[in-house]
């Protein structure tokens, strides 16, 4: 100043205690001591740099494939809870990456959530795809009916055929396909099980009649 010394003047501004988010102008005076005033502008920018705090993650979820696929669709993920210090939760942007067709096994979904400033937090989600699904017998093995064995009332060494079967998920050659056969068949009729189970343990069965006839004639 050209009268006051510059340890005399009055310099003061209009700033708040509390700046809010965004930019604030403060005004700064300078007064002598003969009142006279000046004053300036100065920009005051509070940024949001604090992302969103996620309460609550989607939890996990376990499903079973498609009917007759091995993998499954319109699977219901839930949602997350989030808060943050400047947006309102419903202006929150969440997002996640799933895919529309999840594969048998198990996918890691990653959330996002986004305030207004472009602030990020993620959390993960496992999705589990399990295979529930039988395998399917297109074709039991067909009853037989044989004769006894030389001199038995019984029949060893029967050719039981075979069955066939798709899965959803297993490859054909990978079913394991059994019996409960035994070894030396009485006379009449036995009801074999076959079984067929996937690589996930699903199992279906179906039955096959196997008969022994006595066709060898008495010995005098």
């Amino acid at each position: 100043d050209n009268c006051t010394a510059v340890a005399d003047l009055t310099i003061t501004n209009n700033a708040p205690a509390t700046f809010p988010i965004g930019v604030t102008t403060v005004i700064w005076t300078v007064e002598d001591a003969s009142g006279n005033i000046t004053t300036c502008e100065q920009l005051v920018t509070v940024e949001d740099d604090e992302a969103p705090t996620i309460v609550e993650c989607a939890a996990a979820v376990t499903v079973g494939t498609d009917d007759g696929l091995c993998s499954a669709t319109n699977v219901a993920l839930g949602n997350v809870t989030a808060t943050d210090n400047c947006t309102v939760v419903d202006d929150l942007d969440i997002t996640n990456d799933a895919p529309a067709t999840f594969p048998i096994g198990t996918t890691t979904v990653i959330w996002t959530v986004e305030d207004a400033s472009g602030n990020l937090t993620t959390c993960e989600q496992l999705v589990t795809v399990e295979d529930d699904e039988d395998p399917t017998i297109t074709a039991c093995a067909a009853d037989v009916t044989v004769g006894t064995d030389d001199g038995q009332c019984s029949a060893t060494n029967v050719d039981l055929g075979s069955v066939t079967a798709t899965d959803n998920c297993t490859a054909v050659a990978d079913l394991v396909i059994t019996n409960d056969a035994p070894a030396t068949f009485p006379i009449g009729t036995t009801t074999v099980i076959w079984t067929v189970e996937d690589a996930s343990g699903n199992i279906t069965t179906c039955e096959q009649l196997v008969t022994v006839e006595d066709d060898e004639d008495p010995t005098i």
